[in-house]
């Protein structure tokens, strides 16, 4: 039997940037019914995809907003299954007192204190793929997706994260069930015409 010892080590610099070194990763996450999760794994994320050297500055900013709102969107309206009007209420009850009862009861409440949202980043060189599914029942997309998108749009009451995800990803897809969206960034990011698909 051969033993590896700390005399026995390959010539390698105690300070090597790995960072440097990777080419892919996958990582994997499960959110429990709890919004507080949503923004630090958004930060997470955007330094991933900055440590592939796929976004930096605005773009980084821009990354995590698609980001956070693709996130929120699972939140309110896949786990606890809000309408866009509570929604809007909730959160001008946040901005008043910090907090929303109709947000509240539902996370203590069957089935919606019991669903997560799930979540899978695949990053390397060449592009970060990010799969956002809640365990809701899933909405029609396609009464929602913008085929033209102008700055009159961005100031809408509803439907605004969805305009910014589609703004601000190369590539943006529900599937069927309406309760997951894939979100591509491509290396060389620039703003060409967002593909709009359902899988």
């Amino acid at each position: 039997m051969s033993h590896f010892s700390k005399a026995q080590h390959w010539d390698v610099p105690a300070a090597f940037a790995w960072d440097e070194a990777l080419d892919h990763m996958e990582l994997r996450f499960t959110l429990h019914n709890d919004p507080a999760l949503i923004r630090s794994l958004v930060i997470y994320l955007q330094e991933r995809a900055a440590a592939f050297n796929l976004c930096e500055g605005t773009l980084e900013k821009h990354v995590g907003i698609a980001l956070e709102e693709a996130l929120l969107n699972a939140f309110y309206y896949g786990c606890l299954e809000l309408t866009s009007e509570q929604v809007r209420q909730a959160k001008a009850e946040i901005r008043r007192c910090g907090s929303a009862f109709s947000i509240s009861q539902r996370q203590k409440t069957t089935p919606y204190c019991q669903r997560c949202i799930h979540v899978r980043a695949t990053l390397s060189t060449a592009q970060a793929e990010f799969v956002i599914r809640d365990e809701g029942p899933g909405f029609d997309y396609s009464v929602c997706t913008p085929l033209v998108i102008d700055d009159g749009e961005l100031s809408r009451p509803t439907g605004r994260g969805l305009l910014l995800m589609y703004s601000f990803m190369d590539e943006v897809r529900f599937n069927v069930a309406g309760n997951e969206v894939s979100m591509v960034l491509h290396a060389g990011h620039g703003r060409g015409d967002t593909q709009l698909d359902a899988d």
